[in-house]
């Protein structure tokens, strides 16, 4: 990770300028996305210091959390301001300048670099994704990055609309607002990168290791310990969000006025640091290893929990599915059995199907979808003659029987005998 700015003592700034709030360091644990995200940061910086061989490399590159913004990059004598806003799927996108500058945090970005006297690069990393003059003020960052006085048409419409928004937003009883001129504002924009489609936060937990850990774990020759390098350097992060990382001294009192140590140490991570915890890490990966799964030890319950549904689910699922089997057998020697049976496997199967294709995704995980929406449907199809009178749940357990036979999925095809197979040999081991 490579920085450049014009002005070298773009740190100096960072540490002597005392922040006007303290950025939320006391309520920074109930942020738990941007310490997610501060520690994929780290990751892609330490990543960077490994060589080929995964030897560690002597890099200048820190993490300060919680100061002037949510974290700061610090590499050399360059500085990278990061505000990071989690926005929930049921939340639309920042689709006006008012949005971006206030729910955005891009107006308190643009504050804090005027406050360090315009040096750091800032970016703003968020879920909520970009639209209308929301995503064209980000793709003016871009122009302004390479073309600093670029007078398109639409880097002048972004340039006066952000200069109306932030006078808008900060003016109040006894002032019109702050003015901030075209030149300062390109300024800014041009040292700015907006990234809008980050994971959410209950998305990352599931696709950290894999997505963040394992790059790191391969350069380390150990590809499997991705998970391991993920937990490792977010507990590094963790403490640090809240001001409450290490400090060289602890809680000694200061004697002859001499500190113990400077004042950002308990929020401050080096690369060092997350060198010495990753590789303790990956030599004990078992450790971070989530506890196995214990399934059920038939078709339906692997085939369930293969396309995601929960063990409530499959519980649910494998009692109704026996209780529907009862049924059956207590009708034995009604007549036409045979046929009425026949009958309903078809009615079952034409509701699987045509729920299937109402949920299936490729590339994802349908399964949980799918079993909610046969419960709906089945739901809906009490009483019809179609289903003999049996209840939902009885159509569900109906279902879970075909599901056991082989007849019905919950994900596309895969060997699922073979698959409870291997379960069932590691359980006797």
């Amino acid at each position: 990770m490579t920085f450049s700015t014009d002005s070298p003592n773009a740190v100096e700034v960072l540490r002597r300028t005392p922040p006007p709030d303290d950025a939320g360091a006391d309520t920074a644990d109930r942020y738990e996305w941007q310490a997610m995200m501060a520690t994929a940061d780290v990751l892609a910086a330490y990543f960077e210091a490994l060589d080929d061989a995964g030897a560690f490399g002597d890099v200048s590159f820190r993490i300060v959390c919680e100061h002037h913004e949510d974290w700061v990059v610090v590499e050399g004598n360059a500085t990278e301001i990061v505000s990071g806003k989690h926005r929930e799927a049921s939340v639309g996108t920042f689709s006006t300048y008012r949005q971006v500058l206030a729910e955005g945090g891009l107006l308190h970005l643009f504050l804090r670099w005027d406050d360090l006297q315009q040096t750091p690069l800032c970016r703003l990393v968020t879920t909520g994704g970009l639209s209308d003059d929301g995503a064209k003020t980000s793709r003016v960052c871009d122009v302004l990055r390479s073309e600093r006085d670029s007078e398109e048409e639409h880097v002048l419409q972004v340039i006066d609309g952000l200069q109306k928004g932030i006078r808008k937003l900060t003016a109040t009883n006894v002032s019109q607002g702050k003015e901030v001129s075209a030149t300062v504002l390109r300024a800014f924009l041009a040292a700015t990168r907006i990234d809008s489609e980050l994971p959410r936060r209950d998305q990352v937990p599931d696709l950290a290791g894999e997505r963040y850990g394992r790059p790191v774990a391969e350069r380390l020759g150990r590809p499997e310990s991705g998970n391991a390098v993920w937990h490792a350097a977010l507990a590094l992060i963790r403490p640090r969000m809240r001001a409450a990382g290490p400090s060289r001294g602890g809680s000694l009192p200061v004697v002859l006025g001499i500190p113990h140590d400077e004042q950002l140490s308990s929020r401050e991570l080096s690369l060092a640091d997350v060198d010495t915890a990753v590789r303790f890490a990956i030599a004990n990966a078992a450790g971070y290893a989530p506890l196995p799964r214990l399934i059920k030890a038939n078709r339906m319950a692997v085939k369930m929990a293969e396309g995601g549904c929960s063990d409530n689910s499959i519980e649910r699922a494998d009692d109704l599915r026996l209780q529907f089997g009862q049924y059956w057998r207590a009708r034995r020697g009604t007549p036409s059995l045979s046929d009425q049976r026949r009958a309903m496997n078809n009615v079952l199967s034409r509701v699987i199907d045509q729920a299937t294709e109402e949920v299936r995704v490729d590339g994802a995980r349908w399964g949980a979808a799918l079993w909610r929406e046969l419960d709906a449907r089945f739901v809906a199809l009490e009483g019809h003659t179609d289903v003999q009178g049996l209840n939902a749940d009885l159509l569900l357990g109906g279902a879970s029987d075909l599901t056991n036979r082989c007849r019905a999925w919950y994900t596309d095809r895969f060997d699922a005998e073979g698959l409870l197979q291997l379960l069932i040999s590691q359980r006797s081991v």
